[in-house]
């Protein structure tokens, strides 16, 4: 898959670097992954430099993104709204986080993100300095998952 030209590019192109109003009527929309869309993510791309790429992305309830994604920058989360369980499909380590929670996701980390209740989730994220190399998002997590067996319960 190769990466749509406007990450990078939006609102301008690196030449043309300048002071700039963002306004939600100018957000480009797209679903991470567009070839997976019963799992998939809406994205709200806000600004995609040569820099950075900043967005917000909104998982509806029960819902998750697959493949893990992968980024050829650092990337930060913060939530908005909801809760979003963020798993490292490498280590099975998993971060629930709820409204003003961050984490931060080095690069070339692997991450899912699964919201496991009935309301959306909204997150906030930031990636530098690139959100994909030249080959564009992964198009599949082809490691082994791990998933880590608790014996504890949640009780009502």
């Amino acid at each position: 898959m190769t990466i749509p030209a406007y990450f990078g590019n939006f609102p301008f192109p690196p030449g043309d670097k300048k002071p700039h109003h963002l306004t939600a009527d100018k957000f480009k929309m797209f679903i991470y992954t567009g070839n997976k869309p019963y799992s998939s993510d809406l994205n709200y791309l806000l600004a995609s430099t040569d820099k950075m790429t900043t967005g917000i992305y909104q998982l509806a309830p029960g819902s998750n993104f697959d493949p893990a994604d992968i980024h050829a920058g650092d990337e930060v989360y913060y939530v908005l709204e909801g809760e979003v369980h963020l798993l490292n499909p490498e280590t099975g380590h998993t971060e629930r986080m709820g409204p003003g929670d961050s984490i931060l996701i080095p690069m070339g980390v692997p991450h899912r993100g699964y919201n496991f209740t009935d309301k959306a989730a909204v997150i906030l994220f930031c990636i530098a300095p690139r959100i994909w190399d030249e080959k564009g998002p992964p198009t599949g997590y082809f490691g082994a998952t791990r998933l880590f067996k608790s014996e504890r319960r949640v009780s009502e």
